[in-house]
């Protein structure tokens, strides 16, 4: 049985809580990313950022102080303000076939995966996608 070990992106990009909404999207898009796992001095995730949070937050932003502010407004504003707090974890022993499961059946994006309350690695739907178009390869 495959796990989500076997599948998890561990070269991680996170960010503090306290990190500003300007640095969260700076990153997103150096690095191409649309989730961002935060973490706390320990090494504990605390919250995901989603492209979809930022975006929600900054209409916030945008419809309360106007697109002549939003660059300033990003930079002092903290993540934490834009964060979603409630987020499911996975282990690294986690069947890949449940993970897969609170995929199709919540439409999360991204999955960050703990051991001991520690942020080891994440997990996507595009995991799965390149998985699946190995075992296509592999069949062919």
């Amino acid at each position: 049985m495959r796990t989500v070990a076997d599948l998890m992106i561990t070269d991680l990009v996170t960010l503090r809580e306290n990190d500003s909404l300007a640095k969260a999207k700076a990153l997103m898009q150096e690095k191409n990313i649309r989730n961002i796992p935060i973490v706390n001095d320990q090494g504990e995730c605390v919250g995901m950022l989603t492209q979809r949070e930022y975006l929600r937050h900054a209409f916030h932003l945008v419809s309360q102080f106007g697109t002549q502010q939003i660059s300033k407004k990003e930079q002092q504003t903290p993540i934490a303000n834009a964060m979603n707090k409630d987020i499911l974890t996975v282990s690294p022993s986690t069947d890949l076939d449940m993970a897969a499961e609170f995929f199709i059946e919540n439409k999360y994006g991204c999955l960050p995966v703990t051991q001991d309350n520690k942020l080891v690695g994440i997990l996507t739907p595009v995991d799965f996608v390149k998985l699946a178009h190995k075992m296509l390869q592999e069949s062919a």
